[in-house]
């Protein structure tokens, strides 16, 4: 039996930054006059090394980490929106081999992705928008379409707002119809990129309890990026951060905001001082 959504090993990132350009001067055959020439310079920069992570079956885990640490590419290359350089992945059992890994081969394993801006289609209606991936992968006929829409409205509870446009709605609305879109796609296993930035505190108050009513219905691994570690503790969740190009250990919120690593210390600063 299947026990694990997903399993990394010894993963490594390292993308080419802007080409640099350097002058030099060449009395090869092909500058046989030495002239000045121009050289192009492939600059690649490490963003994760040696990263592990394994998370459960119906399990929530959130990952902070400063800002520019690389949490949201580590996020794309979970959703396959990016290649990694090197390591080990495997989704509910499977290994996926690099080459093969790209968005469509790891969405086909029922992974689903929330962009922290939402993403939605500004001249598409709400329930338009949510039925946008299910119509692309041909995920039924238009009757069994509507069905899954209306139900991911329902549970993110914007079913009222299904004929409105994405500028007719809060920030805390297109969370919802960003997430309804994802949740209509069954994901087994869905990553989400800041899912409370944006948001007062009455609609992350709202929006919470959702995300985690869904977990506990379809027994959905979730992954969250965020900067609102107080996240991990409604949620009862572990964290992890990411720091020095990899991951820490896994623990809850109470432990970390007891911790005396620096990691801890720095960015549960302003919530240590309220104890």
């Amino acid at each position: 039996m299947i026990e694990m959504a997903l399993v990394i090993k010894d993963l490594h990132f390292s993308y080419s930054e802007m080409m640099s350009r350097r002058r030099v001067r060449s009395q090869s055959f092909l500058n046989w006059s030495g002239l000045s020439g121009v050289v192009l310079e492939d600059n690649r920069k490490e963003i994760l090394s040696g990263v592990n992570l394994s998370v459960k079956l119906g399990e929530t885990i959130c990952i902070g980490g400063a800002s520019g640490q690389g949490k949201s590419a580590f996020l794309r290359i979970i959703a396959g929106l990016a290649k990694p350089t090197s390591g080990t992945l495997y989704y509910f059992g499977e290994h996926i081999p690099i080459e093969r890994h790209d968005a469509l081969e790891i969405a086909s394993r029922q992974v689903g992705l929330v962009f922290q801006n939402g993403a939605l289609i500004s001249n598409l209606r709400v329930r338009d928008n949510v039925a946008l991936p299910l119509r692309y992968h041909g995920m039924g006929t238009e009757a069994e379409i509507e069905d899954k829409v209306n139900m991911a409205l329902d549970l993110m509870r914007v079913r009222h707002e299904a004929d409105l446009f994405p500028h007719m709605l809060s920030t805390g609305m297109q969370k919802r119809v960003a997430i309804a879109r994802s949740w209509a796609m069954d994901p087994k296993l869905l990553l989400m990129d800041e899912p409370t930035s944006g948001l007062d505190n009455y609609n992350r108050r709202n929006l919470l309890p959702l995300i985690d009513n869904m977990r506990k219905l379809f027994n959905t691994s979730i992954i969250i990026v965020t900067h609102d570690l107080l996240i991990a503790k409604e949620l009862g969740c572990n964290i992890v951060f990411l720091q020095n190009k990899t991951l820490t250990e896994p623990h809850s919120f109470d432990y970390w905001q007891k911790s005396n690593e620096p990691i801890a210390e720095e960015l549960f600063r302003d919530l240590q001082a309220k104890e």
